[in-house]
């Protein structure tokens, strides 16, 4: 038996309910999530948990762990468990409607759900609203979308991943405004010239609005850049990007391909497919289709 062993079996034998020490041992767990070191963090809110089974923060901070390692379901019940303690528990609530987004198209509306609660609960909480407003893009929400957006980004510009202008100029590409995409991402290009999503998202939407032959220079340029990223750079954004720039121009059965390497290594390739409109006419393609079904584990490669 290791010393940590031991020493959880000590605090276990001397008091089987104490909440500080339980405390501790989530500290210590919390610790371990944030150094990376998930499983030892499961561990350490485990044990804690069995010191003191009426502990939301510990519960939703185990739930965090279990999101972070793509254990979605697992998420989910210790979310749920978290604020069936605290029905009040806006972190807790914010998290188990990210894990919703995991789930899938079927569970939109409950993320949607526990967002708005949370941000009912908390209305500066502006990571809900940040997220709020990536859940109503995916269910093309867009004007919404916007809305939320713009309310994050007015007190704090670096809220999202990317760049504010990337993600902004993308929602407006995807609700065809494709004048004010592109001069959202032209202004991104300012900053960083060979961001390849701001190349991608100015192509994508000078060939919707003006046409390939208009756009054939900024998707040969995106191109380009998105090949010389190949060692460096995102390989599943990489993928996604060649995949959108090929099928838009016609070249399926690459696109095809590219779609296919990228879906297991790009957690957003399935949900960019249903918003981007590179894929506009081709997305109820029966090839297309097979795809989407493989990544989310419904299709069959046969």
């Amino acid at each position: 038996m290791t010393a940590y062993q031991q020493t959880v079996s000590n605090l276990k034998l001397a008091s089987p309910q104490n909440p500080e020490k339980a405390k501790a041992l989530a500290q210590q767990g919390e610790a371990d999530r944030l150094m990376g070191d998930f499983e030892a963090a499961l561990a350490k809110f485990t044990d804690a948990l069995e010191l003191n089974s009426n502990y939301p923060w510990a519960l939703a901070h185990r739930g965090e762990t279990y999101y972070q390692i793509k254990r979605y379901e697992e998420a989910r019940t210790d979310f749920s468990g978290a604020i069936d303690l605290n029905p009040n528990y806006p972190w807790a609530l914010a998290h188990r409607g990210v894990t919703y987004r995991f789930l899938g198209e079927a569970y939109y509306t409950m993320a949607l759900a526990d967002l708005d609660r949370a941000i009912e609960l908390k209305p500066d909480y502006l990571w809900a609203i940040a997220y709020r407003c990536r859940v109503y893009a995916l269910m093309k929400c867009y004007q919404k979308a916007l809305t939320d957006f713009d309310r994050a980004i007015a007190f704090d510009k670096t809220i999202f991943v990317k760049n504010w202008r990337i993600e902004r100029g993308l929602i407006l590409c995807y609700d065809g405004q494709y004048a004010e995409a592109i001069a959202c991402c032209q202004q991104r290009l300012e900053e960083v010239p060979d961001d390849t999503t701001a190349l991608y998202c100015i192509a994508v939407a000078k060939a919707r609005w003006q046409g390939l032959t208009q756009a054939k220079s900024e998707i040969e340029r995106t191109r380009s850049v998105l090949r010389s990223q190949w060692q460096t750079g995102d390989r599943g954004d990489i993928l996604y990007r060649l995949s959108g720039l090929d099928i838009l121009v016609g070249n399926c059965e690459q696109a095809w391909e590219y779609l296919e390497e990228a879906i297991p290594i790009n957690d957003e390739a399935i949900e960019l497919v249903g918003h981007d409109p590179a894929w506009m006419e081709w997305r109820d393609d029966p090839r297309t289709k097979a795809l989407l079904a493989i990544g989310k584990g419904t299709g069959s490669r046969e």
